[in-house]
């Protein structure tokens, strides 16, 4: 699946035939080009999808921020940054999170600050390739372009409001899916635990 086969979903589901290239001058093609890089990334952000997570290195940077005994500089491809920490706490950087915040340094532009050394970033990138997607998210992002796109292709409400909401099904069930490829172990607080067992 490429992005066009996803663009034709969209619009069969919106009954406006198909397009061959997202440079074609026709109405469709059009409005094809100018959603669908921005919805595959807001689609990107709104779940920390397992094809998209990427764990990296963070470049340290020579400047310092007022508060913050480090700053790195923002990975280029990161949609979404969801963890810094060191490679101590790389396995359990979800349950022993460090603090960080994302801001921009005249300087040097977006960066991370936190007071975490040597720190590494687990974060959404930015992933362009159709066929690394899994099935529901490009499903998702089909009926979300066909929403999108519907006013404008068919002015039709209804047409619009039934493939946003197959959208979000199609997230929920994406979700759903990209959970079961994670580690499951139900995690007590220590208190709680060392109490009772």
């Amino acid at each position: 699946m490429n992005s066009i086969d996803i663009c034709n979903m969209a619009l069969s589901f919106l009954h406006c035939g198909r397009i061959n290239s997202l440079d074609d001058t026709e109405k469709a093609a059009q409005l094809c080009k100018i959603h669908y890089d921005h919805l595959r990334r807001r689609l990107l952000r709104m779940y920390p999808w397992g094809f998209s997570e990427k764990l990296t290195k963070l470049a340290l940077l020579e400047t310092r921020a007022v508060g913050y005994s480090y700053a790195y500089a923002y990975p280029e491809d990161c949609l979404q940054l969801r963890f810094v920490f060191d490679e101590e706490h790389a396995a359990d950087r979800e349950d022993s999170r460090q603090d960080f915040r994302v801001c921009y340094l005249d300087t040097v532009g977006r960066s991370i600050l936190t007071d975490v050394s040597l720190a590494y970033g687990d974060y959404t990138a930015d992933i362009k390739e159709p066929e690394v997607f899994s099935a529901e998210f490009s499903d998702a992002l089909a009926h979300l372009l066909a929403s999108s796109m519907a006013m404008g292709m068919t002015g039709n409400t209804e047409l619009q409001s039934i493939n946003l909401q197959l959208a979000q099904q199609s997230v929920d069930l994406a979700r759903y899916q990209d959970v079961v490829e994670r580690e499951r172990r139900t995690r007590y607080p220590h208190g709680y635990s060392d109490a009772r067992f």
